[in-house]
């Protein structure tokens, strides 16, 4: 089974979205509740600020819900939480307790905006506080706290950052080596080791995608079955090594042969399939003519020995009401008609020129 690594990336998206909507629903709840207590306490520049606070958590929270861009409503919703904080620190809020909730900064910030930039930001929200804390002057009012309670604020601060940066570091981390391992999980799935063509798995997924564009477009796409002739006579006497290096070097001259766009895949054993969109019956032909010239002119060597190698190919073009199977199956027909009528041939047998292959 195939482990698609885009399925890890977005499985990390949703948790993202996730723990962003449940970081605004909390914020909301709770900026709204201590607003109200505010208010009935009396102190309404607090009570109005959480207020403020908890209406921009909800718009928050409904932009990524309805919109679903989770980079603005996440900048949005750390912006808030970062003036709130700074807010509660100037003011001291309720008893001068407002600067014990800064700790939510660093958890929050390096989740959201990632460990470089969440650094950055707690760095110079904390410079701001720092400036609130010690600085003297008129504009601050650091004279409601006590010393003790200011340098240990800020060293608990830094512990704490200190901490998340170490998880989130982890945690990205992990996240970059499980992205990794299924990247080579799908190469595994999807291309063959011995001559890192695609697979018949990667072919059936090219064809599965090519198709449908073909019939919408009205397009022509074109395959090509082929085997090496003989290859159980070049196993016998030259060795199963040569045979894999036969096949090997075989997929280096194929590959020299196509288009960026074209698809070469290892069927299984000395089988290749040639797919090749936007390519009529006759240009596909034409690329048969090219193989086989290819394999006159080239020298396969394995230890200094020559190897003779010559293929026989199949041509079928797809059309709008075949399925993959039937497409491949009657190319594959073509290839055992060749084999019959003596090998080193292709079928259908076109009439096209033969290319000059240098």
């Amino acid at each position: 089974m195939s482990v698609d690594h885009t399925s890890s990336t977005y499985s990390e998206v949703k948790r993202h979205a996730f723990v962003l909507n449940l970081f605004a629903i909390v914020g909301l709840s709770l900026t709204a509740a201590m607003g109200i207590l505010a208010f009935m306490r009396g102190d309404s520049p607090l009570g109005f600020s959480l207020m403020i606070a908890s209406l921009v958590y909800l718009l928050a929270y409904l932009f990524q819900h309805i919109t679903g861009k989770i980079i603005i409503s996440s900048a949005v919703i750390i912006f808030s939480l970062y003036t709130l904080m700074i807010y509660l620190v100037y003011s001291g809020g309720v008893e001068n307790t407002g600067p014990l909730w800064i700790f939510l900064v660093s958890p929050v910030a390096l989740f959201i905006r990632g460990l470089k930039q969440g650094l950055v930001e707690t760095s110079i929200f904390l410079s701001i506080v720092f400036l609130i804390m010690f600085v003297p002057g008129e504009f601050f009012s650091n004279e409601s706290y006590i010393p003790e309670f200011r340098i240990r604020l800020m060293l608990s601060f830094l512990t704490v950052t200190f901490l998340s940066a170490c998880y989130e570091y982890s945690r990205e981390q992990s996240q970059r080596y499980t992205l990794e391992l299924n990247k080579q999980y799908e190469k595994l799935a999807h291309y063959d080791q011995l001559t890192t063509l695609a697979n018949r798995r990667g072919a059936l997924k090219k064809l599965e995608i090519e198709q449908p564009s073909m019939i919408r477009q009205r397009d022509s796409l074109s395959v090509i079955v082929c085997d090496v002739d003989h290859f159980k006579k070049i196993n016998d006497r030259y060795g199963h090594n040569a045979g894999d290096a036969v096949l090997v070097q075989l997929a280096q001259i194929f590959k020299q042969l196509i288009r960026g766009q074209d698809m070469i895949a290892r069927w299984g054993g000395e089988e290749f399939l040639f797919i090749l969109p936007h390519t009529s019956a006759e240009d596909a032909a034409i690329v048969a003519q090219k193989i086989h010239g290819a394999l006159r002119n080239e020298t396969i060597l394995y230890q200094e020995t020559k190897i003779p190698v010559t293929v026989s190919m199949g041509i079928e073009i797809m059309q709008p009401d075949q399925t993959i199977d039937e497409v491949i199956n009657a190319a594959d027909n073509y290839l055992y008609q060749a084999k019959r009528e003596g090998r080193n041939q292709t079928f259908p047998r076109l009439d096209v020129p033969i290319p000059v292959v240098l």
